[in-house]
């Protein structure tokens, strides 16, 4: 196995060499990623489509297991970003014997929405059409799961059905999204360029969501000075509006990169994020 960084060095590392940018973590994340162990999981990249950037991570648990594969969608306020940043997820869920999938997706100014919609959608017929080579077993169901501008992205594949197709909606089990900016607000500056052509009936959260949507996970950290708390107080009251069900969790003093990066086993300490997850998963069904 290989040996973790003292936790308080990580802590220490983290803190001072991440920086944000939009709505990402950008690296050196990779200091985060050297603390983390590369047993208990294999780990297999493949491209699930002939563009650039149309390929996914897939870590498998090396324990046979038959629980619910996670699609983990990154942010980065879909100007940037890359799937191996996010060795921390794909060790912290598949530690939990769940496989998990984490697609890279082409990105703004080489595409604007709805592409990177379109490839999120794409990698996930993918997987279901090659599950058995990828997983050892058919996609019977999966979660969605995201941070940040990859929970926008969760968010509107599961308020908008017409992405996946009513077989592959169906199969979509739950979803966690932490942070995501859901009320979106096509005229800000950095949003306005990679929506533009949108309007709010194609791309905002709150006015897509209607009943009878899989249970949802909301994490929120109340000192997220780039996507403020609102969002996910403004859609959890449209969902239970809808009688949709769905858990949340607001989380003083933690900011939007503690909320992904307190998933980490090292930065455990920085948020509840990772128990929360843990729990909400516990109580899916079989």
């Amino acid at each position: 196995m290989k040996k973790q960084l003292p936790s308080i060095l990580t802590i220490f590392l983290i803190s001072t060499c991440v920086i944000i940018a939009g709505c990402s973590v950008v690296k050196p994340v990779s200091l985060l990623n050297l603390a983390i162990s590369s047993d208990g999981y294999a780990l297999q990249s493949v491209r699930y489509g002939n563009q650039n950037r149309q390929a996914m991570d897939v870590y498998r648990p090396e324990l046979a297991s038959q629980k619910t594969p996670i699609i983990f969608i990154y942010g980065g306020a879909w100007t940037e970003g890359n799937k191996k940043d996010y060795k921390f997820i794909g060790q912290a869920l598949s530690q939990l014997g769940h496989p998990v999938i984490i697609p890279d997706y082409r990105l703004y100014p080489d595409v604007r929405f709805p592409a990177f919609i379109q490839d999120i959608a794409q990698a996930i017929r993918f997987t279901e059409k090659n599950a058995q080579q990828l997983l050892d077993k058919p996609l019977k169901k999966f979660i969605l799961m995201g941070h940040s501008a990859g929970a926008y992205n969760a968010a509107l594949l599961v308020t908008k059905p017409a992405y996946l197709g009513d077989g592959l909606y169906q199969k979509m089990q739950a979803v966690i999204a932490l942070a995501g900016p859901y009320d979106l607000p096509l005229n800000d500056p950095g949003v306005k360029p990679v929506f533009a052509g949108a309007t709010s009936a194609t791309s905002n959260i709150l006015q897509n969501t209607h009943p009878n949507m899989p249970p949802l996970l909301l994490l929120h950290g109340q000192d997220d000075k780039r996507v403020f708390p609102f969002h996910t107080e403004r859609w959890q009251r449209v969902l239970r509006q809808y009688g949709n069900s769905v858990e949340v969790h607001i989380y003083p003093k933690v900011n939007h990169i503690d909320v992904v990066s307190g998933i980490a086993a090292p930065l455990r300490r920085l948020s509840p994020s990772f128990q929360d997850i843990q729990q909400f998963l516990k109580r899916l069904p079989d």
